[in-house]
């Protein structure tokens, strides 16, 4: 089927449409899903999170634009991600930067330049104070809300909002030095 034909058959409800989209994007969703987790999922964490892609998918298909398909996967794949990430960090955990994986999808020279991004980023945060790094963190890494850091932190929600533009500012101004 091509895709205009997958989402007509989504849009009319034909289940075979919705089964050729599963068996055509489920490496690809997985694939997102898993980069968004950095390694902090399971693979039946990762399976539970693509099924649940499909399934907004199946309900919501009248949001499907023709030649949009693939990019309004990803948007729901990367949020769902953040979904899952989110409520199974629920407890507040302190988190420390060397406990951030980032994912390991890439050729050796990707990952070569992805461990020197990951070790400038270190360097970064460790030039931040705490609670700073840890609201980085819990931001950035877990995809944490504001509302929830300053709740999980006992801080003023304003507080929380006004650390992370500043440290995004002094962020981009140290990888920018560094060529980023």
């Amino acid at each position: 089927m091509t895709e205009h034909e997958l989402i007509q058959g989504l849009k009319n409800r034909d289940e075979s449409a919705i089964e050729e989209i599963m068996e055509r994007f489920t490496p690809y969703v997985s694939t997102i899903i898993y980069n968004v987790a950095r390694g902090n999922m399971s693979t039946s964490d990762i399976e539970e999170t693509a099924a649940d892609v499909f399934f907004v998918l199946w309900n919501h298909s009248d949001q499907v634009l023709e030649g949009s398909l693939k990019g309004y996967l990803a948007s729901i794949a990367k949020s769902k991600a953040k979904d899952k990430l989110r409520s199974t960090n629920r407890h507040g955990d302190i988190l420390d930067i060397d406990d951030v994986v980032l994912a390991d999808e890439y050729s050796l020279n990707d990952n070569m330049d992805r461990q020197v991004l990951q070790n400038d980023l270190n360097e970064a945060l460790a030039q931040f104070g705490e609670p700073d790094k840890e609201i980085l963190i819990r931001y950035y890494y877990y995809y944490q809300t504001a509302p929830k850091i300053a709740d999980l932190m006992e801080l003023k929600l304003e507080a929380v909002k006004s650390k992370i533009k500043r440290a995004r500012t002094k962020l981009k101004s140290f990888l920018k030095e560094r060529g980023y």
